[in-house]
């Protein structure tokens, strides 16, 4: 691969050197067509050749974000605010306050701790603790109170 690339610069450039002829001779000038095909040449191989010496333009650098780094902890907060109104309704927290909590508990055990609960419960379990263990895997009974819902999300915060 690294072959081909030189040898289509010369060959461009003496397209190049030929074209120049030809486009001399229209216009009527004698110009001597391996003049030109050796300034076609030294035309291209001066283009490679700063190719070569000059390096590529580095990446801009990444954009970072004006505020502290995003460690979780607001969106756990939001959560519990949010979800906190789970605990006076059982169907809506089995609908949608109990899928969001097995969802974030299941991503936080693989992104940090490098733990599937479907192949290492064990570890799942002794990390997560009985309550929110049993709300991932058990069937979904009654909604929970909010201080055990607290509780829980303070274990999910010490994933």
């Amino acid at each position: 691969m690294k072959l081909k690339e030189p040898l289509l610069v010369l060959a461009a450039a003496a397209a190049a050197g030929v074209l120049l002829a030809l486009i001399a001779y229209t216009l009527g000038y004698k110009a001597e067509p391996d003049i030109c095909i050796v300034v076609g040449l030294a035309v291209g191989l001066t283009w490679r050749l700063a190719r070569l010496v000059v390096p590529p333009q580095e990446p801009p650098p990444e954009l970072r974000p004006d505020g502290p780094p995003d460690d979780g902890l607001l969106l756990l907060t939001s959560l519990e605010s949010r979800l906190s109104w789970g605990a006076a309704d059982a169907d809506r927290f089995r609908e949608r306050v109990r899928p969001e909590l097995v969802a974030l508990a299941t991503d936080l055990l693989r992104t940090r701790r490098g733990v599937d609960p479907r192949t290492h419960p064990d570890r799942a379990r002794s990390i997560l603790g009985e309550p929110l263990w049993q709300l991932m895997t058990g069937p979904p009974a009654r909604s929970p109170s909010r201080a055990q819902l607290s509780r829980m999300v303070e274990a999910l915060e010490r994933i």
